[in-house]
Order: structure tokens, then sequence, then C-alpha cells
């Protein structure tokens, strides 16, 4: 008989599931101590319909620019609900950059 693992199994839970339940995905950087908070359908729209841990390996501290993140998924209450500042995404700019290659 295999023997069982030892890690413990996390129930796959991406984006756009936490979105439909009303979940948000609280964003923690470990450097700097700021944390932010998303709506699971924006971060879905940029990054794709991703488990929600993957999600810190997407962005960026927008404060330190470091990448130690921490992502949680939470579903507060009402009365949390209206104390938690949630970041919305406004639009998606695609920016169009020169780089420069030195020739020998």
């Amino acid at each position: 008989m295999p023997e069982l693992s030892t890690r413990p199994r996390r129930n796959v839970q991406t984006l756009c599931l936490a979105h439909e339940v009303g979940q948000l995905i609280r964003v923690r950087c470990r450097h700097c101590n700021i944390t932010r908070h998303y709506l699971p359908g924006d971060l879905a729209k940029l990054v794709g319909d991703i488990p929600f841990w993957d999600v810190e390996r997407h962005m960026r501290c927008e404060r330190c620019k470091l990448r130690e993140l921490d992502a949680d998924i939470i579903l507060p209450s009402a009365a949390e609900r209206l104390k938690i500042r949630v970041r919305r995404l406004v639009e998606i700019r695609m920016v169009r950059r020169v780089i420069w290659r030195d020739e020998e």
C-alpha cells in the first residue's frame, strides 16, 4: 500500500470560483508589511483563471518593488467588508518599450 503524503492537500480554488462565491484576495508584502485586497475577477482578467496561491508569483509590491508576497483568500462578513478597502481594476494598458542592443 502506498504511503500517504505528509503535505496537506489544498482544495483547488481558482480566481473565477472565488469571484462567484464573493471571496476576496488578500495580498501582503512580507518586506514592508502592507496589505491590499483585490476582487478575484479583476485579478483573473490580468493573470487568467489560476489558483489563488499562484497570484503572488505574478505580482510585486508597489511600495518596495519586491516579489516577497503572501496571498490569502478570505470571505469577509458584511461588517468586515465595510471596513475593507478593495482595489478595483480600472483599465489595462499595453506599454510598448524600445529595447536597444549594441552590435559588436
